[in-house]
């Protein structure tokens, strides 16, 4: 049992001595705290009903809570009920007298001390005295201890309650249960009534089913549609009203003690459960596992399934790849995330997937999905390397060696080599990286240094095994460096007072004698007498009983509100009664007065409150004790729930006498009640909703006297029409009455549906006492019916009977992709779907059966996962073990459903004879002993096996080792191995257990080799060219294949035809060739693929000696200077096989050096030591070669730092001006003197030379332009001192005088795309003008913006120009191609406008006639870049309309509509431009043929000399001059 210490549960307006919970919470505020604060009254108001629901077991009920417990009767009557025990000592049963009460409540609180719940602060003084806060803090530890902590819950475990407080126990059990909803505490979450809807309906799903579409802004609708289901159905109390747990200011403790009743709730019989709809498209998926891009081969995808808004139904996952093979991904579900799953694949091959998810058998939003599955990285370890290139010793230098990588089922990868030398260098080695095909790369390298030397291996990236190696190369002559081709690789609560009607003595009856009048025996009874119940625009009906009264006159009068009178019907149907009715039509107070014989009858007047017309109905009543019924006996009745809401319901009776009433809640939205009338008359049975009547409400029951011969307690009503459950709609059903001990009467039957429809019911009577009823329902909804025998309810009625939908296999639905005639693949997961939505009532069978020889002999059954969804829909799983026949049976109810059974054909897995095998292992020669070799397996589209392979050989032992078969995931599989036994070799490829094509493979395994015994005879190094040449290779014992092959590449790069002859058997092959050209060869020599030792081979072509193309040549055969050395080259090259001589001779010996170029040449020095001619002999073959001997003339040397230079030249210059100095070289010896003289912009001047002495030169240039210009002098190639020297060229003119301003030269900038200009004043210098003005615009991007130069004729100049571009330009500004000061001038770009430069004109500006079009135009064009405003102001609005003429200009039209000054705005990037605002008069048209004229003045009768007028209306006519000419007979 869990702790009972609940100090720190209670709130802190219970106790000062605890905190609250949530650390979150703001602090009460002083209206929080106030005596009527809202949560307060809700708290209050919640307690009290719990209190109640407990205590109604023991028909007690507690009004005031603060007051109520003051005896402490109740308090223990409460505890006693809820600890189901007694109270360990005795208390007072009447409590009189305080000390009475003090002691009943120390009871009660001694009670709780004894089962070990504290309570704080609280005294028997405080609940006597009614200290409300202690007493509602003493109720919240009975529902914490009671309601929270103590009970045991479904689906949770006993220790981690004990871990938790009550208020998280409940918490977590909520958000368990309605993991949907994000539910953090017991106010906010719970406001807009959502989260009420998913708790009951989690709680019993398809009881608000429709919970997530509920509108949040109608939170009490929602609360009462939840909660009243909860009552009905879970029976869960409303010890919180719907209007309180939705209420912002409702406090935890209220909302926690309604919930807790929540775990223990259990569902009704019969409870209105809809199928839940579930909406598969609303299931979302997401996360890498199926996105298009980024999953590879054997690394997990993983991804997210979220079914919340979809509704409760399984998730199915398969995977296709790109075969078409399916298989079943895992789904987990995400741990206290309800309704979120994570799945999980593992692709096994490269290439598309198709991912499909399911969600109760449909495919979810965007299901199938597309994914691209990518091979990883290969596997360095796959791989392994050999050849003579990385054997430790045994590589020379400068002789290329080699090694072969093998990368067969190594997967996808670049294969990469590094040599590192002995310094540590990586690019001092050449290699060349080649594919020789099937995964075999081979490496050539040349190293050139002797010493250890690293070789890296990698194979993506990655080192493979062994890698690195230390090759050591020793020393050895260089070679020929070898030549290749390189190769690059995501219940309700009832209130039923007593009746306070009292019955009083009857009327004295009159002597016997002649009748006379007595109105006082009338009595009058019905709905339309009753003080309330009446409602406007409904019949008020009554009765009036005279028989008896004597002879006299009914009158009956009703008076309405305000007295008027309302008109009433009185119909006379025998034996002195009458039937009256009358219709009120407003609310108020009715006056019914009935007079017999002019007196009043018995309580006339009668005063009736009408009500106002009937609204919405929440609840109705019928039944016989309604109408009639027995003293003695109990009249019977219902009152069902219309809709969810029921209200609180009340009852009164008013009669004759007093009637103890009794109401059971049957907990399916109706009651049972029933009164004991006492005495024989009219009832008025009044039921009362929420304080009203309801409709019809009072119900006038007419009660018969006792009768003893009838007996309604032995009638006896039993059969399947009154059974609970087992009626189904639309069919038949009956039941019997029998009432042969029930004396004489009268049988009747009420009969309604759960919608207020009669029920019609045929009665057949056997004659015997017995009575056969039958009826057929229509509806698959509850029906209620009441057996009556003489209008008196009989034993166990009323019946309510469950009617099922039945039960139709024909409309069971089975689809889906594991019933379909064909598709299918042995091994392979499916599914189908079952949809029972239409079928009505009944179970689902299934059985999936195979045909004999599937798994075995005989016919067997499969296994298989059936899964329920929350839709009436079932997702069937099975995987077909093997090829063959399968029978699909489904059964609903027992019965085979019509398309049942379902025949499908389930295809092979695999077909072996699509499967293909090759690659050199497999070639039936090609494969050595000790030598591994692969071959690869192809299955795309042979289905799904695993290939095996199995070797045999003749000989003892194994066949093969290092085997091994690797899935490269794209369909395929790489076999490696390596032989062991020379000879013949049977190889077995199998897929699924069935042979491939074309095998077994039948091989020939050739001896190891050895390369080590190949030898190359007879090669020469130099051979002729155009004559036969041969040379053998030898292969004895060298093993192998025994294949040789020769590569000869010519000089030119060109292959040379070779003819090889080999004899296999004795080891010897011949290889014969004729060299082409001379020149360098190269022989590559191979053995079974491998070069052999020492290739490539060097052999050089020669042609024979002919000494007449020698060719010689260069500065040294003509001259050279004393001390230093002269060069010559000799080309031997085309000049065939011969000795070269050389020999120097002149006035003393000559130190002489040759070096061979290796290439045909030679390059010759000597040193002469003193001045002199000298003879040079060239002699090749032992003769001359053309121009030998040559004649050498040897001058003395020359010193470049004794030259002088000096001059005003040096100094200084003048643009356009010539300039001279003087070089002096008489001390420096003979050599050529060049003067070369640069401006900065790397123009050279024209430099002119002339010898003026023996050694002295006069040098003369003109500067074309001013500036730095720089002099350089050499002599004999060398700079003499001083040089270079930069000198400043002055300008030929001086614009120091030229002034350049205006705006297009200011620094604050011009406007883009707005022409500008500046003033360039050269009158300082020539005020006669004339083109001597130049000017450059730069823009940004480098271009040149168009300029526009105006001469003024005065000196002065007008420059214009438009910039398009934004940023810094730079304006260039030249007087006779001089820069003026401060060209060039640094001017900024922006956008802009400016209004000045816009123009508005046209006769829509001087003036305007009204309504008609008024135009104008406005032009923008070099205004810039602006928002042009347009508006006009007058005397009424004007119409305006404006077109963009797309040149810049646009047309403007306005409107005016009353005649007066119009004022027309026109602004330009907000500023107006010039002559806005335009003041412009309007007038109205003038119309002539409006203008009327009338008087005397224009009759025909007009006298001379006698004054005449006449009248001019012109108000029609628009404003204009009036102008009156009168012309008499001489029209003067």
């Amino acid at each position: 049992m869990m702790s009972n210490n609940y100090d720190d549960q209670l709130p802190p307006q219970y106790s000062q001595e605890f905190g609250d919970e949530e650390d979150d919470e703001m602090p009460a505020t002083e209206k929080d705290l106030a005596e009527d604060a809202p949560w307060k009254k809700i708290q209050q108001n919640t307690f009290t009903r719990w209190c109640n629901e407990h205590l109604k077991c023991v028909s007690k009920n507690i009004n005031d809570l603060q007051r109520d417990f003051g005896d402490g009767l109740k308090l223990i009557s409460l505890l006693e009920v809820l600890s189901q025990k007694k109270m360990y000592r005795k208390h007072h049963i009447r409590p009189n007298f305080r000390q009475m009460k003090l002691e009943n409540v120390s009871v009660a609180l001694e009670f709780l001390d004894r089962e070990h719940i504290k309570l704080v602060s609280i005294d028997s003084k405080a609940i006597v005295d009614g200290n409300l806060k202690l007493i509602l803090g003493m109720i919240w530890t009975l529902i914490l201890h009671y309601s929270i902590s103590m009970p045991m819950w479904e689906d949770e475990e006993d220790e981690d309650a004990k871990k938790l407080t009550p208020k998280q126990r409940l918490l977590g059990w909520i958000q368990n249960k309605v993991p949907q909803m994000p539910i953090k505490n017991f106010h906010r979450d719970w406001n807009d009534g959502k989260a009420l809807g998913a708790l009951v309906d989690n709680c019993a799903p398809g009881l608000c089913p429709g919970w997530a579409d509920w509108d949040p802004n109608q939170p009490v609708e929602n609360a009462r549609e939840a909660m009243q289901q909860a009552d009905d159905w879970l029976g869960v109390p409303q010890v919180i009203a719907p209007e309180e747990i939705v209420d912002p200011n409702v406090d935890e403790l209220s909302v926690m003690t309604y919930l807790s009743q929540f775990p223990k709730a259990k569902l009704k019989p019969g409870a209105p459960l809809k199928n839940k709809q579930l909406f598969p498209d609303k299931a979302k998926a997401f996360g890498p596992g199926i996105e298009p891009h980024g999953n590879t081969v054997l690394q997990p995808a993983v991804f997210t399934v979220d079914t919340q808004e979809a509704g409760s139904g399984e998730v199915l996952v398969y995977v296709e790849d790109p075969e078409g093979y399916k298989e079943e991904a895992k789904v987990k579900p995400v741990k206290n995330k309800s309704g979120t799953y994570t799945v999980t694949y593992t692709p096994k091959v490269e290439g598309v997937h198709r991912v499909k998810v399911l969600f109760a058998g449909q495919d979810i939003d965007k299901s199938p999905y597309t994914v691209n599955v990518t091979k990883t990285m290969g596997d360095a370890s796959k791989v392994h390397a050999r050849g003579p290139g990385l054997d430790a010793t045994g590589n020379v230098a400068n002789k290329p060696t080699y090694f072969d990588i093998y990368t067969a089922g190594a997967g996808n990868g670049d294969v990469s080599v590094v040599v590192i030398d002995p310094q540590g260098k990586k690019d001092t080695v050449e290699l060349v990286l080649e594919n020789k095909g099937d995964s075999v790369f081979r490496c050539t390298y040349r190293p050139v240094l002797q010493g250890p030397h690293v070789i890296h291996v990698l194979f993506a990236g990655q080192e493979i095994p062994k890698s690195p190696f230390t090759v050591n190369i020793a020393e050895a002559p260089p070679v020929a460096p070898p030549t290749g081709v390189p190769v690059k690789i995501i219940p309700q609560s009832v209130c039923a007072p007593p009746p306070g009607a009292k019955s009083g003595k009857g009327p004295v009856a009159p002597k016997a004698g002649r009748p006379t009048m007595n109105p006082s025996i009338c009595r009058a009874t019905g709905r339309g007498l009753q003080p309330k119940g009446v409602r406007m625009k409904e019949v008020a009906d009554f009765r009036v009983f005279t028989k008896g009264a004597g002879p006299g006159e009914l009158q009956v009068s009703v008076k309405g509100p305000g007295d008027t009178e309302e008109k009433v019907n009185v119909r006379e149907v025998g034996d002195g009664v009458y039937e009256c009715d009358y219709v009120p039509l407003k609310p108020g107070k009715y006056t019914v007065t009935i007079t017999w014989g002019g007196q009043p009858i018995p309580r006339s007047p009668f005063v009736v409150e009408v009500g106002l017309e009937a609204g919405f109905q929440k609840v109705r009543a019928w039944g016989p004790g309604l109408k009639t019924g027995m003293v003695g006996k109990s009249a019977d009745f219902v009152v069902e729930a219309i809709g969810t809401e029921v209200g609180t319901l009340g009852f009164s009776i008013e009669g004759p006498s007093q009637a103890k009433i009794e109401c059971d809640d049957r907990g399916d939205g109706s009651c049972d009640v029933r009164y004991w009338p006492t005495e024989a008359g009219d009832y008025a049975v009044h039921v009362i909703c929420d304080d009203e009547d309801i409709k019809d409400s009072p119900f006038m029951a007419h009660i018969l006297p006792a009768a003893n011969d009838v007996f309604p307690e032995k009638v006896k009503a039993f059969g399947p029409g009154l059974r609970p459950t087992g009626v189904v709609v639309n069919k038949p059903t009956e039941f019997t009455i029998d009432a042969r001990m029930a004396g004489k009467g009268h049988l009747k039957i009420y009969a309604q549906d759960a919608q207020g429809c009669t029920i019609d019911i045929q009665i057949n009577e056997k004659g015997d006492g017995t009575f056969l009823c039958v009826y057929t329902p229509s509806k698959p909804i509850k029906h209620t019916i009441i057996v009556s025998w003489s209008d008196v309810n009989v034993p166990n009625s009323p019946f309510r009977v469950l009617v099922g939908e039945g039960c139709h296999p024909d409309k069971v639905k089975v689809y889906g992709p594991g019933v379909e005639k064909s598709g299918l693949k042995a091994n392979e997961p499916t599914y189908f779907t079952v949809d029972c939505g239409d079928a009505g009532q009944g179970d689902i069978s299934i059985g999936i059966k195979c045909a004999p020889g599937v798994v075995g002999p005989a016919e067997a059954d499969i296994d298989f996962d059936i899964i329920k969804n929350d839709n009436d829909t079932f997702t069937v799983k099975y995987t077909p073990p093997g090829a063959g026949r399968y029978t699909i049976m489904v059964l609903f109810a027992d019965q085979e459903i019509p398309v049942s059974p379902f025949k499908v054909k389930v295809d092979p897995s695999h077909d072996a004879g699509k499967v293909r095998a090759e690659g050199p292992g497999l070639n039936k020669t090609g494969v050595e002993v000790g030598a591994p070799t692969h071959f690869t397996i192809y299955t795309k589209g042979a289905g799904k096996a695993r290939p095996e392979v199995h070797f045999a050989v003749s000989g003892a032992g194994e066949a093969v080792r290092d085997f091994e078969i690797i899935d490269n995931h794209d369909y395929s599989y790489t076999v490696k191995y390596t032989a062991l036994q020379q000879g013949n070799m049977a190889i077995s490829v199998t897929h699924g257990g069935d042979p491939i094509p074309k095998g077994p493979f039948h091989i020939s395994v050739a001896p190891a080799l050895d390369l080590s015994k190949i030898k190359v005879e007879g090669l020469d190094t130099k051979v002729e060219v155009g004559k036969d040449q041969e040379f053998t290779v030898n292969s004895q014992g060298a093993g192998g294949q025994g294949n040789v092959g020769v590569k000869m590449t010519s000089p030119s790069g060109r292959p040379i035809p070779c003819k090889t002859e080999s004899d296999k058997a004795g080891g010897t092959h011949g290889v014969k060739y004729i060299p082409p050209e001379e020149g360098q060869y190269k022989v590559e020599v191979s053995y079974d693929g491998h070069p052999v030792a020492g290739s490539p081979f060097g052999v050089e072509g020669v042609m024979p000696g002919d000494p007449s193309k020698v060719r010689a040549y260069g500065p040294g055969l003509k001259g050279g200077i004393v001390g230093k050395p002269a060069f010559f080259t000799i080309d031997t090259l085309g000049a065939g096989a011969g000795g070269l001589g050389l020999a120097v001779e002149g006035p003393c010996e000559a130190k002489l050096e040759c070096r061979d170029n290796g290439d045909g040449t030679c390059s010759v020095t000597y040193l002469p030591p003193v001045v002199g001619e000298y003879d040079i002999n060239i002699l090749f073959a032992e003769q001359h070669v053309p121009g030998s001997p040559f004649k050498a003339a040897v001058r003395p040397a020359f010193d470049p730092a004794k030259v002088t230079a000096y001059g005003p030249g040096l100094e200084r210059a003048r643009a356009g001006e010539q300039a001279s100095f003087t070089v002096d070289c008489s001390r420096a010896g003979e050599a050529e003197l060049t003067i070369e003289i640069v401006s900065e912009s790397g123009a050279k001047a024209e430099v002119r030379v002339q010898k003026t002495a023996e050694g002295t030169f006069s040098v003369s240039y003109t500067p074309p332009f001013h500036g730095a210009h720089t002099i350089t002098v050499k002599y004999g190639g060398g700079v003499i001192p001083q040089c270079p020297k930069v000198i400043q060229v002055e300008p030929a003119v001086d614009t120091s005088g030229v002034k350049v301003y205006g705006p297009g030269v200011e620094p604050r900038g011009v406007l883009r795309e707005v022409t500008t200009h500046f003033i360039v004043d050269t009158r300082a210098l020539s005020k006669a003008g004339g083109g001597r003005i130049k000017v450059h615009v730069i823009n940004p991007s480098g271009g040149s913006t168009e300029t526009f130069v105006t001469d003024k004729g005065d000196g002065t100049y007008r420059v214009e120009y438009t910039a398009f571009e934004d940023g810094m330009h730079l304006i260039e500004v030249l007087y006779d191609d001089v820069a003026v000061p401060k060209s060039p001038f640094r001017v900024s770009v922006v956008e802009g406008c400016d209004p000045t430069r816009v123009r508005a004109y046209g006769p829509g500006l001087e003036g305007g006639v009204t309504n008609k079009a008024n135009c104008f135009t406005v032009e923008t064009r070099g205004a810039g870049t602006g928002g042009l405003g347009l508006t006009v102001e007058g005397a009424s609005e004007s119409k305006m309309s404006c077109k963009d003429n797309k040149d810049g200009s646009c047309s403007v039209e306005y409107v005016p509509f009353t005649a007066g000054d119009y004022d027309v705005n026109i602004t330009y990037g907000g500023h107006p431009i010039p002559g806005s605002p335009f003041r412009v008069p309007v007038r109205d048209p003038v119309d002539p043929t409006k203008v009327k004229c009338s008087g005397p003045g224009l009759g025909s009768g007009v006298r001379a000399h006698v004054p005449q007028s006449f009248t001019v209306d012109c108000t029609k006519a628009g404003q204009a001059p009036l102008d009156v000419k009168l012309y008499g007979p001489t029209e003067d």
